[in-house]
């Protein structure tokens, strides 16, 4: 016999799951074996700073526990997970209750988009708001987290050597510079060339990261990939860009916020796959750095990344 309960788990979308400890019991001959958990259809969910599992999507899904003895007698608990319920919104995404599909892309644009006077912050006032909103929260606030690297880098013909960490300083020629992640140039019909005085796609603060000089040059316009054979964990493949395992789900929500915000100027497959964005989201959760970097946002622009305040959006609405 096997415990724990195998009764179905219900969850809600967003609810924090722990995987319970089993125990076996045999009382009639043998030697139990180790047991063995299969959690491979939740293992998308797992967060491993809280040591728990995220379900950030609906749907059921199960974890199998198998034993057996050394006389070769085996059993089988099945755990089934029911995540479901659509989360109640409320303050400022409360307009979005009960809509679904296109209806829900189509009024979270509305929202995105309401911003008072100005679209967007202009290009120039990106460099400051950088300082306050791209700080490294999670490690230390005194330096910038760069979007790719981390921290600086020197030239990718040098193998991108280490040279530190960021100051909150604005100084492009020598240290941090602003990255378009949706390229600028992969905008509409293209040909954005923003100046400091510039609103508007092209100087949206949820698009723009601060980056260390030498790779946001080098990763220029090219559209991202999930494949990367370079040492350092991020850079070019075949003229296409991996974003590193420590920002791929970054980029991934900022490309949803994109794709929704500016409606016609933007198509997911200018910039990358739907499938491997979807992809990244899930193995690359939400994090502080993320969620401060959105509120610093929402003080200037007036509007808010929702992949990152319900990360369950990306289900509801790319399915």
């Amino acid at each position: 016999m096997i415990e724990p309960d195998e009764s179905p788990v219900h969850l809600s979308v967003g609810d924090l799951w722990t995987l319970p400890v089993a125990t076996a019991t045999d009382n009639v001959d043998g030697e139990i074996n180790n047991i063995e958990i299969d959690t491979t259809l939740i293992d998308i969910f797992y967060n491993e700073v809280l040591n728990k599992y995220e379900f950030i999507l609906e749907g059921t899904y199960e974890v199998d526990y198998f034993v057996s003895d050394e006389a070769g007698n085996s059993t089988t608990l099945t755990i089934v997970i029911i995540v479901s319920v659509t989360p109640i919104y409320s303050g400022y995404y409360e307009s979005i209750n009960g809509l679904e599909g296109l209806e829900l892309s189509n009024e979270l644009y509305t929202i995105l988009n309401d911003t008072g006077s100005y679209s967007t912050t202009t290009y120039g006032d990106a460099r400051d708001i950088l300082i306050e909103s791209d700080v490294w929260v999670g490690f230390n606030t005194d330096y910038i987290y760069l979007i790719y690297t981390d921290t600086l880098k020197g030239s990718v013909n040098d193998g991108y050597p280490d040279h530190g960490y960021a100051l909150p300083i604005w100084n492009p020629n020598s240290t941090w510079n602003r990255e378009h992640v949706w390229a600028k140039s992969l905008f509409g019909t293209g040909n954005y060339n923003p100046g400091a005085s510039t609103r508007g796609i092209d100087a949206d603060m949820h698009n723009l990261r601060a980056a260390d000089t030498n790779v946001n040059s080098t990763r220029n316009n090219n559209i991202f990939t999930n494949q990367i054979y370079n040492a350092s964990g991020f850079g070019n493949y075949s003229s296409q860009w991996y974003p590193g395992d420590h920002h791929r789900g970054d980029v991934a929500r900022i490309i949803f916020y994109m794709d929704i915000r500016w409606g016609n100027l933007t198509n997911i497959s200018d910039i990358g796959y739907l499938e491997t964005f979807i992809q990244w989201h899930l193995e690359d959760p939400v994090d502080g750095f993320e969620i401060h970097r959105n509120n610093v946002i929402f003080g200037y622009q007036n509007n808010r990344n929702p992949f990152i305040d319900h990360p369950e959006l990306v289900q509801r609405i790319y399915n």
